[in-house]
């Protein structure tokens, strides 16, 4: 996973941004949860500071990819007076927030992918947008979040790795574990 990171923060684009998110993904494949996202939120709001940084700390290793989560930790390290950290934060929330914007167009033929639903409206907000609706579309074998915007314009985003996990390979002596059945046989003396 740190090569994949290692090259994205290098060269931001698409494919460095999708393969440091496949590899973020296969680590902690489970996105941040809304309510988790509005604890972070009212943390900050509650001016909680060191809590908030506390909290992000602990969160899976998919928080390397969320523009929200670099946004909160500046904003606490602001707080706290970490002059250090609030440079770092702001340039990986710049720099995640181009990342995902470079993996599609917003459209039904080329989504955004993200790894949170937050990004989502990350990515909203930074193209000026405010969503009015949400829905969940199949599309060509895939699940789209389609965000529709106040103005009526609709962003679509591809959730599919994020709600369809990979199977879970069984390990090999899980086989021995099943009971086994009798084989049934005719006895020598019923034939």
């Amino acid at each position: 996973m740190q090569r994949q990171l290692a090259a994205f923060v290098e060269q931001p684009c698409k494919a460095t941004y999708l393969a440091a998110r496949d590899a973020v993904l296969s680590q902690s494949p489970f996105p941040l949860m809304a309510a988790e996202m509005a604890n972070l939120d009212f943390l900050l709001e509650h001016e909680e500071h060191q809590a908030l940084l506390d909290r992000l700390d602990a969160l899976p290793a998919s928080k390397v990819l969320s523009p929200r989560i670099h946004f909160l930790a500046a904003e606490a390290a602001e707080a706290l007076g970490y002059t250090s950290d609030i440079e770092l934060e702001r340039s990986l929330f710049v720099l995640t927030l181009r990342g995902l914007l470079a993996t599609g167009d917003g459209t039904r033929a080329n989504p955004y992918f993200v790894c949170h639903a937050s990004d989502e409206h990350d990515v909203l907000a930074a193209l000026g947008h405010e969503a009015a609706g949400q829905s969940l579309v199949a599309h060509e074998g895939r699940l789209c979040d389609v965000l529709v915007c106040s103005d009526g314009r609709e962003v679509w985003f591809d959730v599919t790795d994020l709600l369809v996990r990979k199977s879970v390979r069984r390990p090999h002596f899980a086989k021995r574990l099943r009971p086994k059945r009798p084989k049934l046989r005719a006895s020598r003396s019923s034939r």
